[in-house]
């Protein structure tokens, strides 16, 4: 039975912060605004596609965070649970025999 106080993973109580996602939001309103400007519209566009290439990235990385945020939460909980039925019953589970396994007779 593995030792209690090594952990495979972190337990952490924050999740992932949202305030990052305004970060592209940002950028395609900046950029837009510099659109207006004649001297600084090609900045202006080259900033807003980047902010809309950024949403995509920021977002696909911030769903795969909350994802694993989530399956972490659900696997501590499990193994939570997995050792407080262990600890109640402490019986030892009966020996099968594996039918696929080879015997030779010493003879």
């Amino acid at each position: 039975m593995p030792s209690r106080s090594v952990r495979s993973f972190p337990r952490t109580k924050t999740k992932p912060q949202k305030r990052w996602l305004l970060v592209p939001i940002l950028l395609m309103v900046i950029g837009y605004a510099m659109t207006s400007i004649q001297i600084l519209m090609f900045w202006g566009a080259i900033i807003s596609l980047t902010g809309a290439l950024v949403l995509f990235l920021v977002g696909t990385v911030y769903a795969d965070l909350w994802a694993a945020h989530r399956r972490t939460q659900q696997m501590i909980k499990d193994r939570d649970e997995r050792f407080a039925e262990d600890e109640i019953s402490d019986i030892d589970e009966p020996v099968i025999e594996d039918p696929f396994e080879e015997t030779y007779d010493a003879e």
